[in-house]
C-alpha cells in the first residue's frame, strides 16, 4: 500500500504549557526521573489510525512486528503482516518502527519536541493494542516519551538497577517484575516521559494508539567505530605503533632483553593506548565524525537519482520547470561551525553556507514532505544556495516533479 505523500496532517501539536513547561522538565526530569505529564497534549488526535498503521505493516521495508501472548505463550511475529484476521480481539499488539519517515502526516508530531536538538530525535513508533496486549516489562537504552492516543493503557515504571532479563521469545528481552514508582493510566493527551534504565510496562485497558519518541544516544563504541570508518575512509589517522627499543634490549643495550617472545607486557598496551588518545585528542577530525554520524539515517533513505544530474547554474531554471520539490524519507540535516565557515551536512554530505544558503537549509530542513517550487526559488539567490539544492538533488535526496506526476 502506498502513501500519499501530499495528504493533509490532522493539524499542529503543540504541547500544553500550562501542563509542561520544558525548561523546568529539562531541569527536573530529563535523563533523571520518570514523570506523567497530564494532557500535555490538549484534544489530541490522532496523526494515523489503527487501520493505516496496520497498512503500514503489511508493506516491505517498513520495520514492524506483532508481539502476541495466548495461553502465557509468547510470540512474536515480524512484518510484513499478511493477515490480522487470526489474532482475534485481544492479547496483541502492534509496533511500527519510523512511522514519521513513512507516513509525512506523523512527522508533525515530532515538533513539538524541538525543546530538544533535531540531531538527538531518532524517531517515532506508533503501537496498537488490544485489551491485554504489550511486550511485557522491558529496558530501553534510550529515553522516550510516550503519547496516548486513542483508548488507554496503564503504564508502571520501576527503579533503574541491577535488574534480570529473560526472553520469553528469541525476538523479546524482558524484565522481571519490579516494585513501581510510577503506576498510572493514561487518557488521550497524557504523556509519560521515561529516561533510559528505567524498567517499564505498559498495560491496555482498551483498545489503544500510543505514539513513543525515541532518542538516538550513541554508545562509546558507536562513536569510536564511528571514527574509525571515518578514518579508514578519508585515510586519517595512520600513525602507527612503533616498538620500545628499551623494551627489546635490557638496561645498558648490550643484550635482548630476558623475557619470553610471546608475552604482551602492559608498556606495550600502554603505548596503544597512548595512540588511541592522540587520535581523540584531534578535535577538529572527531568535530566532523560527530557531525557525519548524526547527520545519517541508520535507516538511509532511498534517493532518487535524477536521470541527468543538476547543475548550480541550472538549478533556478529546473526549479521554474517543476511545480514541487520533494524530499526524500528520513533525510537527516544538521548544520555545524568548522573554523568559522558554518556548513551543512546533509546525510554526511558537506555544503558550505553563507546567509542565503543557511535561509534556504532551514525552509528544506523545516519541510515535512514538499513545498511548491515559488517557495524555494526566492531563497536561490547565492551560488551557495543553488550549490546546496544541486547538491541534495543530485543525491536524491531531494527531488523536483510536478503535481501529476507524483500522485502517479
Amino acid at each position: 500500500m502506498s502513501q500519499n505523500l501530499f495528504q493533509d496532517s490532522p493539524g499542529d501539536y503543540v504541547l500544553n504549557h500550562y501542563a509542561f513547561d520544558p525548561v523546568a522538565f529539562l531541569r527536573d526530569f530529563w535523563q533523571k526521573r520518570p514523570v506523567v505529564i497530564r494532557q500535555a497534549f490538549i484534544d489530541f488526535q490522532d496523526p494515523i489510525s489503527a487501520d493505516e498503521l496496520a497498512g503500514l505493516s503489511m508493506e516491505a521495508g517498513v520495520d514492524s512486528r506483532v508481539v502476541s501472548r495466548f495461553a502465557g505463550n509468547w510470540d512474536v511475529e515480524h512484518g510484513p503482516i499478511a493477515d490480522f484476521s487470526k489474532l482475534g480481539e485481544e492479547n496483541w499488539s502492534l509496533l511500527v518502527q519510523a512511522v514519521n519517515e513513512h507516513y509525512p502526516p506523523a512527522q508533525e508530531l515530532l515538533r513539538a519536541f524541538r525543546f530538544l536538538p533535531d540531531w538527538r530525535i531518532d524517531d517515532l513508533m506508533v503501537s496498537y493494542s488490544t485489551p491485554g496486549g504489550g511486550v511485557g516489562p522491558h529496558l530501553d537504552q534510550y529515553d522516550v516519551f510516550i503519547i496516548q492516543g486513542t483508548g488507554s493503557r496503564r503504564w508502571q515504571v520501576g527503579e533503574p538497577g541491577e535488574h534480570v532479563t529473560h526472553c520469553p521469545h528469541p525476538d523479546l528481552k524482558q524484565v522481571a517484575e519490579f516494585s513501581s514508582i510510577i503506576d498510572e493510566v493514561l487518557a488521550p493527551g497524557d504523556m509519560l516521559y521515561i529516561p533510559a534504565g528505567f524498567p517499564h510496562a505498559g498495560d491496555t485497558t482498551h483498545e489503544a494508539l500510543n505514539y513513543s519518541v525515541g532518542f538516538r544516544a550513541p554508545s562509546q563504541a558507536e562513536l569510536i567505530s564511528a571514527l574509525a570508518d571515518y578514518a579508514l575512509e578519508h585515510d586519517e589517522l595512520q600513525h602507527r605503533f612503533q616498538d620500545r627499543i628499551d623494551l627489546l634490549l635490557n638496561a645498558s643495550k648490550t643484550e635482548l632483553a630476558d623475557h619470553e617472545p610471546w608475552h604482551l607486557p602492559p608498556e606495550i598496551v600502554a603505548e596503544c593506548r597512548n595512540l588511541m588518545l592522540a587520535a581523540l585528542n584531534n578535535e577538529q577530525l572527531l568535530h566532523k565524525v560527530c557531525a557525519e554520524l548524526f547527520s545519517k539515517n541508520p535507516r538511509p533513505p532511498l534517493p532518487e537519482w535524477p536521470a541527468q544530474p543538476y547543475t548550480a547554474s541550472g538549478v533556478l531554471y529546473a526549479c521554474q520547470r517543476f511545480e514541487i520539490l520533494v524530499k526524500a524519507v528520513g533525510v537527516r540535516m544538521i548544520t555545524t561551525t568548522i573554523d568559522e565557515q558554518l556548513f551543512a551536512v546533509v546525510q554526511g554530505h558537506w555544503y558550505p553556507l553563507d546567509s542565503d544558503a543557511e535561509a534556504l537549509f532551514g525552509i528544506l530542513c523545516d519541510m515535512t514532505d514538499f513545498a511548491e517550487t515559488p517557495e524555494i526559488i526566492d531563497y536561490l539567490t547565492s551560488e551557495k544556495a543553488r550549490t546546496l539544492l544541486c547538491g541534495m538533488l543530485n543525491e536524491g535526496l531531494f527531488i523536483l516533479t510536478n503535481d501529476d506526476e507524483s500522485e502517479n
